[in-house]
């Protein structure tokens, strides 16, 4: 008998537990506002991301399943990552109402007020460019408002004098429906009403997640609907705005939720990770002509070569031991961070050889900043090293390296460019796990 896990970075997530305990009293909720790091909205999309999926983590742990990720920005930095890491528990995203308000503009012009992280997922563009139907959308993010409604209310002064600002444009572009695309906004929609008019729809996607929970809930056995609150934050602080926006007197518990670092495997193309840092498994002299360099200097551009010839002419050649930086050009990685891994021989210390490129990733990510970084599997394919050894090297060594530097990192992604790789990657995380469990 499982809970129901709801989480947003304050009391906007409220919005979608009030349509869950109207509709179904008798399902137990946990209710945890991450308030130590509110607003997601103001944050990047990647911080977002990492932060949720040690949520979700605390949440599985609690035994919650489904999870409502009750917050857009974390919906649409991490949902789809969150199902990826968590590919055994169920994950309800909040989805800004395009397609309804689309279909009933009678202009063909339809509002959007959301956070700016909202507007930068590939979650938001994938819902406009699936039902936005030849409908003018006018993006308006509001910068601070999910944090007025926190700090000071929805019906303070200031926070209506703000939200006005954002309010507006939608009007002077002939918006007659105006989405809500934060979990914040439902506690404005008092004040939305009276700045747009009697003629402005206005749409709270609440009710339709709170409702696509309940249905993965199912006949599954229920509790005694019991809720609970949990914080990150100030729980004196907390319990006020519950009830001030619930109408109901808590007395919500303070978490601390560490920083982990996530390993996992993806089957896909290293170049277009959306991770701080990508792994070339390089030769040593920085010459990026076949195999995994020269697709990432394919999709890098000529800037990646040109600081690797730079790095050369300063250090000389690289070794299996050290690790050179680089910019990563026209990719979405800041970095590049190149190694030079093992040409499998015979009669060599092959894995050592390996790990010592690992490691020297991993140190050069931290010393760079990156909080991310993706491998592929140094020193299979054109290098010689066979596929399913290379992996189980790489996954220990990953995995040993986290041990030993707990909250260096957020995330490590093991990345196969097809399916047969992927799964050796797996394997080898899964038995690299396992042994450090038992360790």
């Amino acid at each position: 008998m499982a809970s129901v896990g709801v989480f947003d970075s304050g009391v906007g997530g409220l919005s979608v537990l009030a349509e869950i305990r109207r509709i179904a009293a008798d399902l137990s909720v946990v209710y945890l506002a991450d308030q130590a790091w509110a607003p997601y909205g103001e944050r990047r999309l990647r911080e977002v991301r990492s932060r949720s999926v040690a949520i979700a983590r605390y949440l599985i742990d609690r035994d919650c399943d489904p999870i409502v990720v009750a917050c857009n920005s974390a919906s649409a930095a991490a949902l789809h990552h969150l199902r990826e890491v968590f590919s055994d528990k169920r994950f309800v995203g909040m989805e800004p109402a395009v397609k309804p308000a689309a279909s009933q503009s009678e202009r063909g012009v339809i509002g959007v007020l959301a956070t700016e992280a909202t507007f930068q997922g590939e979650l938001y563009a994938s819902v406009v460019g699936r039902h936005a139907n030849g409908t003018e959308v006018v993006e308006q993010a509001c910068l601070g408002l999910a944090a007025a409604v926190e700090r000071l209310g929805p019906d303070h002064p200031e926070t209506i004098e703000l939200l006005a600002t954002y309010v507006d444009p939608l009007l002077a572009a002939g918006a007659d429906t105006i989405v809500l695309g934060c979990t914040h906004y439902p506690f404005l929609m008092p004040a939305i009403r009276r700045l747009a008019g009697d003629t402005v729809s206005v749409i709270d996607p609440a009710p339709a997640v709170a409702r696509q929970a309940i249905r993965l809930v199912g006949e599954e056995p229920r509790r005694a609907g019991k809720t609970t609150f949990l914080t990150t934050g100030d729980p004196a602080a907390f319990a006020v705005q519950v009830e001030s926006l619930l109408g109901v007197a808590v007395a919500p518990e303070r978490v601390e939720i560490a920083r982990q670092c996530e390993i996992y495997v993806v089957k896909g193309d290293l170049t277009r990770q959306d991770v701080d840092a990508i792994v070339n498994a390089a030769n040593d002299g920085l010459q990026h002509g076949g195999g995994v360099a020269a697709a990432i200097s394919r999709a890098g551009g000529s800037l990646i070569q040109q600081e690797s010839d730079d790095w050369v002419r300063r250090h000389g050649r690289l070794s299996p031991g050290t690790a050179a930086t680089t910019g990563a050009g026209a990719m979405s990685a800041r970095y590049v961070i190149h190694v030079a891994g093992p040409i499998f021989r015979e009669g060599q210390d092959n894995e050592g050889l390996l790990r010592a490129a690992v490691t020297a990733a991993l140190e050069a990510a931290v010393a760079a900043d990156a909080r991310s970084i993706a491998f592929p599997a140094i020193s299979a394919g054109i290098y010689g090293y066979p596929m399913a050894e290379a992996a189980a090297v790489l996954g220990d060594e990953v995995v040993r390296w986290v041990d030993r530097h707990p909250g260096a990192l957020d995330e490590v992604r093991l990345v196969g460019f097809n399916e047969e790789a992927a799964d050796h990657l797996r394997t080898a995380l899964g038995r690299a796990r396992s042994g450090s469990s038992a360790g």
